[in-house]
């Protein structure tokens, strides 16, 4: 094998191997960086139209609440959004949509506020 075609099949990995990392790391960060990785469904709308949660800003209008990509699990984030907003009744984050039981389980940890006499 010529030096030539060493270095037009080096050239070709490369840019096979640069695609590649395109592909896998920059489209699921575009998504995860537009603010709508993670849509919650709240039972009371908010109190509160942003919020920080688990690092990221939460926006919420009503009952609605979004945000990006946070590096917690979605379980976390979920139980996390439960403790600031109130009961959660529907999280998605990213394609991946919580069942009932971790929605519930989420709901288990929210904050408990008590009457002032």
């Amino acid at each position: 094998m010529t030096l030539s075609q060493t270095s037009s099949r080096l050239g070709a990995l490369v840019g096979a191997f640069a695609t590649s990392a395109v592909l896998l790391f920059a489209a699921p960060q575009a998504h995860a960086n537009s603010g709508r990785y993670y849509t919650v469904e709240l039972a009371q709308p908010a109190t509160t139209s942003k919020a920080v949660v688990r690092g990221v800003v939460f926006q919420c209008e009503g009952t609605s609440c979004r945000a990006p990509l946070a590096s917690s699990a979605p379980r976390n984030v979920c139980a996390s959004v439960a403790k600031e907003f109130g009961e959660v009744t529907s999280f998605k984050a990213g394609d991946r949509v919580l069942e009932a039981g971790d929605i519930a389980s989420c709901n288990s940890k929210k904050k408990v506020i008590l009457a002032k006499d």
